[in-house]
């Protein structure tokens, strides 16, 4: 897909030394807080109940720090995370 004028490539953004960097990249679904002890009583089939309702949003979350949210989904058998928005 070609770069439209409102959506430059990544040439026109980042040096090239800048944008071949790897970076630590992850989806979170959720967050709870539990405590050592019942960590400790989690067994096979346990539920984990996570303080977000399942129509929110996941985060894209890019070093640490929250890039995007989105849709998850499935393609091709794979986890995949529609960007809906961009923090």
């Amino acid at each position: 897909m070609e770069p439209t004028p409102s959506q430059p490539s990544d040439r026109d953004v980042l040096p090239p030394s800048v944008a071949g960097l790897p970076l630590r990249l992850h989806i979170t679904l959720g967050r709870t807080t539990m405590l050592l002890k019942d960590v400790f009583k989690l067994t096979v089939g346990s539920t984990v109940e996570l303080q977000r309702l399942v129509t929110e949003p996941a985060e894209m979350v890019v070093n640490g720090r929250v890039f995007a949210r989105g849709q998850l989904m499935v393609l091709d058998g794979h986890y995949a995370l529609k960007v809906l928005e961009k923090v």
